[in-house]
Parts: structure tokens; sequence; C-alpha cells
């Protein structure tokens, strides 16, 4: 095939830009709207093209230079090439569009994206590890771009500074060990009293390699876990004992929040900060206020809210999270919340003694479902109608499709609406949606 040119019409959330050649979408990597470039037709299917970037010839002024030399090959990040401020604009029209394309929603009020450091942010991981006999060490870092193979770095420029730093000291780890090639992820979290690396394994390690591994964990003051089959076997190196849990705290509200080594954390602790803010500025929360937070995780919205109001309840299908919300209510000595557990995306029909929230009155819910959205309990809001509905949501098809059933069959309206730059440099996009009742 020979290669061609093309101007820029659109730009997915992928990082591709969309070009139109006789009538037929070609998606182009790397690439921003407005810009002509070159390109090389990679692959054909029936209702568009893949291409490779081969130059761009006119370039367009949100362009940047990537910060990370692995950007191209790397499938962590898909807009570095963009500045930061250009992302968060593209990122907030893209969920605007898509409320009104597929949710038929029309917002009232924007408000301006939440946004903080966009490098070094990311305190949360899944780092995968292969090794490559043909290489002759171990690769750790992130999958390649549209591919399955792990790519080849030695640092992360988004990654928290202690786990971009230990890239390469964790590939002459694993390749020093007997299991170097049974050790196929590491999960890593950074806590504000230490970092842990949870290293699964599908075979015991050696007397020799527990040494090496203790070393490890010693030189770089972090905590290392085995994990030998499901999350219930993860467990400290040697039976090792820590003074105290992982933690963060929410500083406004003096609130400390513990968490296990695989729990599930907000990725960029600055704008959590900020989110939790801007939620119960967006509730305008009163002292007698009655609160449900859905799919409430380890009580991150829950346990602020209850500061502020006479009573709250959160719901989490994940027993390991909501006994640890529990404990964390415990140590922050709030005593008007309580946690359920009730798998939200298989409510009964009928009513039960686990769903009289469904039949009792609440003045505002907060939602902050994961990627497939709260569909399920959506049409069970109906019976609750609360004045107010805080959204938040990691997946701007999901919400616009969620956000239709409020807007078109329950008749609330979409009062505001903004994104908040969670993962910088990435397609991910987290909006937070505010939905009242017309009074």
């Amino acid at each position: 095939m020979s290669n061609k040119e093309a101007v820029i019409i659109d730009l997915l959330l992928d990082g591709r830009g969309v070009a139109d050649q006789e009538g037929k979408k070609v998606f182009i990597p790397f690439t921003i709207t407005g810009e002509r470039v070159s390109y090389e037709p990679r692959k054909k299917n029936k209702k568009f093209d893949e291409a490779r970037l081969l130059e761009v010839i006119e370039p367009a002024a949100e362009r940047v230079a990537p910060k990370c030399a692995y950007f191209t090959v790397c499938g962590g990040c898909t807009s570095q090439h963009i500045h930061p401020q250009a992302q968060l604009q593209f990122k907030q029209q893209a969920v605007l569009d898509t409320l009104q394309r597929i949710g038929r929603v029309a917002v009232a009020d924007v408000a301006p994206p939440l946004s903080d450091k966009v490098w070094g942010y990311r305190r949360r991981a899944r780092l995968a590890v292969k090794y490559v006999a043909k290489k002759g060490r171990v690769l750790v870092g992130f999958r390649e771009k549209n591919a399955p193979y792990v790519a080849d770095m030695l640092t992360c420029e988004v990654l928290h500074p202690v786990i971009a730093d230990a890239i390469q000291p964790l590939s002459d780890l694993i390749s020093s060990l007997s299991i170097k090639d049974k050790v196929p992820q590491i999960e890593c979290s950074v806590a504000e009293n230490a970092t842990s690396m949870v290293f699964r394994v599908l075979q015991a390690p050696s007397p020799a390699d527990l040494e090496v591994l203790q070393q490890f964990a010693h030189d770089r003051a972090i905590r290392v876990y085995l994990q030998t089959k499901g999350l219930d076997t993860v467990a400290p190196l040697n039976g090792q004992s820590f003074s105290e849990p992982l933690y963060f705290t929410i500083p406004n509200s003096t609130l400390r929040i513990e968490f296990s080594p695989v729990d599930f954390i907000q990725v960029h602790h600055e704008i959590n900060q900020r989110m939790i803010e801007q939620a119960i500025d967006w509730l305008a929360l009163q002292p007698d206020d009655c609160v449900l937070d859905l799919f409430c995780g380890l009580g991150n919205f829950t346990l602020p809210i209850a500061r502020k109001v006479a009573r709250v309840l959160g719901i989490e299908g994940d027993q390991s999270l909501v006994a640890r919300a529990q404990h964390n209510a415990a140590i922050n000595h709030l005593d008007q919340l309580e946690f359920r557990t009730v798998d939200l995306f298989k409510l009964e029909h009928t009513a039960s003694p686990e769903q009289d929230w469904l039949q009792q009155h609440w003045d505002a819910v907060v939602i902050d479902p994961p990627r497939a959205g709260a569909h399920e309990v959506i049409e069970k809001l109906i019976a609750i109608e609360p004045d107010k509905i805080l959204y938040v949501s990691c997946h701007p098809a999901t919400l616009a499709r969620d956000a239709d059933i409020l807007v078109n069959q329950l008749g609330y309206q979409c009062t505001r609406v903004g994104v908040m730059d969670m993962f910088p440099q990435t397609g991910h996009v987290e909006t937070m949606a505010l939905f009242t009742k017309p009074s």
C-alpha cells in the first residue's frame, strides 16, 4: 500500500485521530484534530481502516513532545503528545457530546475540570512481568499498545516515583530468582506511610529466593507480599508483621482510611482529595440529611459525608471492602453510618431485609460504579426519589446510558457536570454529574 496524506477531523479517547478518506474513516494514532499527516495504511476493516503515522506535516498548536521514551510502544498512556490542558478540554467535550448523543441529556452547568499533577501521580498499579529467554532477562511494566507483550521499559513517567524507580531493580531482582518465569504480575500501592508490592507467584520461592526478596524489601523500604492463588492467599513475606496498616488521609475532614495491599483506591491522591470536596460542595448537605452511598468501597465518600449529615448507609458488593469500611468508621469514631454487603448488579425484584434501603427515604444518593455503570440500581431509584443524585463515572458511555434513564424516564435534571483529571496522559475519563429533582 502506498503512503497517503490526510487531515485529522476528530480525536478518540484512546489517542487515535480520525481521518476521512473517500467516505471511510481511517484511525491514525498519535495525532490531533486539525493536523495534516502522512500515514501508511495497515489494516482494512468493514467500517474503518487502521494506519501507522509516518509524519506530522502540519502540527496542531496543542502538540507537545512526549515526556516518556516508551510512549509509542507502552499501552499505559495514549495522550502524551497533547498538552495536558488540551487533553482535559478534549475529555470534557467528549463527555458532553456522549451525554447528548447517547443519553439525550442537556447539561445546565459545566463545571471547571479538576486537575493537579500530571506526572508521577499514579499511586496504584498492576505491573505485568514476563521472563523473555531471547532477551535473557525479565521485563516489568505495562503491556504494549494493542499487543499482549510486556513493554521493554526501565521506568515510567506517570507512576509514583517510588514505583517508577523500582522497575529496573524489579527486573534485576526477578531475573535472579529460581522462579523467574513463574512471576506474572506485581500489584503496587503507595500509601502515606509505606509502599506495598504483592508478587503473584505460580510456584513457591526457594529459601534463596526468599532471602533475595527480603533483602530487596529491606533495601528499598517496601512491604513485600506473596500471592500464591486467590486474593485470600496474599500474605507478608516470611510472615512479617507491620506496626500499622497502609493508609491515606483526607486532611480537610481529618479522616484516616486504612486499606490492604490489594484493595481498590483512587490512583491520584490529590484529585481524590479534591473530588471528595467537590462532591460534598455540590450536594450542599444539611446536618439532618440522610445519604445513601452505592458502590461505596472502603468508604472514600461515605466517611467524609458522615461528618456532615445525620445518617449515611454505604452499600458495596465486596465483603472484604465492607469489613474494612466498617473498621475505618470505627477508627474515625463515626457512629452515624452503616455499611452493608449487597451485589448491586443482582438486586432482587421483590422486597427483602437486605434491600429495605430501597423503601427508605434518602435526601441524596451517591453512585460511584465501575465501568459497567449502575443500570440495575438506577432503575430502582424510582422507589426512593431522592432530591439529589451524585454520579461519579469512569466511563462516559455508561454514564450517558444511566443519565438517559434518570432524565428521560425518572424526571431528573442534569444540573452540573465536570471531569476530573484522575488519569492524565491516558484515555480514561472520570466525571462527576449532579442530578436533581425539579422543585
